[in-house]
């Protein structure tokens, strides 16, 4: 209901913004923010407004809608197997990405509570959300449910981002609709690698995250999604007929449950929420810690050359990329547990001493 209002205020007050809409955009940027550039992705009535939206002449977002050009290239997923990355090209990518900044103020405008992957407030160039808010609501909990969503991007055919374009949400006509599809999707879906995809994915599961929050509130559940990863918690058992509507759920939103990911955690085992621990506070994984335990230590003991080859396989075994990675991994530790943690201020130190 909430979401149905803000959408009726955004739409019924487009003319009053969009008769701002002169000289340049710095103008009016901290006057009006997200609601202003909301205004004007609302405001495409024609393929030709296009032009001014992406900053495109209607040649080239015709050539881009028509002939797209992407580079195709897998990458190994951790658990085994290769992903497959369709990566669009400097001009597809440079229009995506103006595209993706409307979409994103949009999307952070009327985000579902318990929503966190891929949720940004471009206009203030921060993330808002990450896996340990993600993480949080699940905190000791007697059951902990993981779900992945199968295929998550590639799921998603373009019919669909048709159809949402063309919603109460947008509320474009066939041919606008149409043109957008065409230049966030790549034969036929959404391609892993396209800047507008996650955004993207996310409005197509408003619908999902809706029915799933409804539920999981009339049935005393925490839940919780970070893009394809959903997790459901309580403090009581989650029944297996519980489990089996929420998989109902799933499916009458037209997505696929990955059965081999799924996993019920009680508390007397691990539980995880996007790879942090929740057992009785949010942290990171004993094997992470250690990890960077036994990096730091190689590293002063044997030196950074001897441990970027002990730890990294001979492509990425030199000393730049080492230090990149343990500081990354040390990064992440302090964004979970806190820049003042005892811990994250000792690998710091020791990290310092390695570069001196």
């Amino acid at each position: 209901m909430k979401t149905n209002l803000l959408l009726d205020k955004i739409h019924s007050n487009i003319e009053d913004y969009n008769k701002y809409f002169y000289g340049p955009q710095y103008d009016v940027i901290f006057r009006f923010e997200q609601k202003f550039f909301v205004s004007q992705l609302l405001s495409v009535v024609k393929i030709s407004d296009l032009r001014i939206l992406l900053k495109a002449r209607i040649s080239k977002i015709n050539k881009l809608m028509n002939e797209p050009s992407y580079i195709t290239f897998s990458i190994p997923k951790k658990r085994g197997g290769n992903r497959l990355i369709q990566s669009p090209d400097s001009n597809l990518m440079r229009l995506q990405s103006r595209l993706n900044f409307f979409l994103q103020n949009y999307y952070h405008l009327i985000r579902p509570e318990g929503i966190h992957g891929f949720v940004i407030n471009p206009n203030k160039k921060e993330k808002i959300c990450n896996i340990v808010d993600n993480a949080k609501i699940h905190i000791n909990q007697k059951q902990v449910l993981n779900l992945d969503l199968k295929d998550f991007f590639p799921s998603i055919q373009a019919y669909r981002v048709k159809e949402l374009f063309v919603s109460d949400y947008f509320k474009f006509n066939d041919e606008v609709a149409n043109a957008l599809a065409l230049l966030v999707t790549y034969n036929g879906k959404l391609p892993i690698g396209a800047p507008t995809s996650p955004v993207i994915s996310n409005f197509i599961c408003l619908e999902l995250d809706a029915n799933l929050i409804a539920f999981c509130k009339e049935n005393q559940l925490n839940f919780s999604r970070y893009a394809d990863d959903l997790t459901f918690s309580c403090n009581e058992e989650i029944s297996k007929e519980t489990i089996s509507r929420i998989f109902e759920i799933i499916k009458n939103n037209n997505f696929e449950v990955n059965h081999k990911k799924t996993r019920l955690k009680s508390n007397h085992r691990k539980q995880t929420v996007t790879g942090l621990v929740v057992n009785e506070i949010v942290n990171v994984d004993r094997k992470t810690l250690k990890m960077v335990r036994a990096m730091l230590y190689d590293a002063s003991k044997n030196g950074i050359e001897k441990a970027a080859s002990k730890h990294f396989t001979s492509n990425n075994s030199d000393a730049t990329y080492f230090l990149n990675r343990l500081n990354g991994y040390i990064n992440f530790i302090a964004q979970v547990r806190g820049f003042d943690d005892t811990l994250v201020i000792k690998f710091k130190s020791e990290f310092k001493n390695l570069k001196n």
